[in-house]
């Protein structure tokens, strides 16, 4: 017998797969996700943060 393979053909798929970028449906979620948490923020009277640097503690404003 020869050496057991480490990676099969669904290795194979995903890689190419991943390699293709998100799907149609997966954008669609992640910017339903976006839109509802620039709604819940407007609603609080505040602005969805937008960069890394407003996303810490350095960046919040109190």
């Amino acid at each position: 017998m020869g050496p057991r393979p480490s990676a099969g053909i669904i290795d194979d798929i995903e890689r190419e797969d991943d390699k293709k970028g998100f799907e149609p449906e997966d954008l669609t979620a992640f910017h339903q996700f976006v839109a509802d948490g620039d709604r819940r923020a407007a609603d609080a009277g505040r602005q969805a943060r937008r960069t890394l640097a407003e996303m810490t503690v350095v960046g919040q404003r109190r």
